[in-house]
């Protein structure tokens, strides 16, 4: 069976610390998948591994058949892998000095090689869809954190990736804003594009995931269903993880 994405032994070190140790992952096309963990368990590293904005130091990356070997990398493989995903990330990533427009066009034109009126006309149709047209040509501190966010996904989607990877999408917003993203990206997975989300929104978790996968202390502890993982989970590090996070919520046990 061909998957979409598929990672084989990925490791990473810091400081001679074990971050990753031995990752292995496979991804249905079209399939939304949640990575929940306690800080420091390695999902941010691990997400970041998957387009070598953090290379591993070993270990086997596939995605859409190209596969790299993280120990053997070279650029022209990279910006391969690169084009077949988008990432959305926690803190936006906007170049400041570049307007709504111009952070969604850029990398159309500049990587795809896309003529500009075309690139402009598929990022009106994406700020469209968010509301945000009347944004276009503001700068990234003239937005609220909601909406540098909804742009930062504009951008990813703009590329036409085969994966888009979410690092904790919603954590640096104001809670009020959250439900906002996390409708946005239910309307994307409706789509069928494969997503790959970092996050402690649970809810969106059991709503939206086809598959969620627990890690902890740089290894996959448990992965499954959502209601597998979420409801009747088999690992103990697990249910202690969801008991300090859910508290008093009771659907998961």
């Amino acid at each position: 069976m061909s998957y979409m994405l598929e990672t084989h032994g990925i490791k990473k070190q810091l400081n001679g610390k074990d971050i990753l140790n031995g990752i292995d992952l496979s991804v249905n096309e079209g399939e939304v998948v949640v990575i929940l963990g306690p800080s420091g368990s390695g999902k941010t590293t691990f997400l970041r591994t998957l387009n070598f904005l953090n290379p591993a130091d070993s270990g086997t990356i596939t995605i859409d058949g190209f596969s790299v070997d993280s120990a053997q990398k070279n650029k022209k493989d990279i910006l391969e892998l690169r084009r077949k995903t988008s990432m959305v990330f926690q803190n936006y990533n906007l170049f400041k000095n570049r307007t709504v427009l111009q952070n969604i066009t850029d990398g159309l034109t500049v990587v795809q090689k896309v003529p500009l009126n075309e690139a402009r006309n598929k990022a009106f149709q994406l700020l469209e869809k968010v509301n945000l047209v009347d944004k276009a040509y503001s700068y990234p501190a003239e937005l609220s954190g909601g909406q540098q966010q909804r742009v930062g996904i504009c951008r990813a989607l703009a590329l036409n990736p085969k994966v888009i990877l979410f690092d904790e999408p919603t954590s640096a917003l104001d809670p009020e804003l959250v439900s906002g993203i996390l409708a946005l990206m239910r309307d994307i997975a409706k789509t069928g594009i494969t997503m790959i989300v970092v996050t402690h929104e649970i809810a969106f978790a059991r709503d939206v995931a086809d598959k969620v996968v627990y890690m902890e202390g740089g290894v996959i502890v448990e992965q499954g269903t959502s209601k597998e993982v979420l409801e009747t989970p088999k690992n103990e590090k697990t249910i202690r993880f969801l008991r300090t996070l859910l508290k008093d919520v009771e659907y998961y046990i």
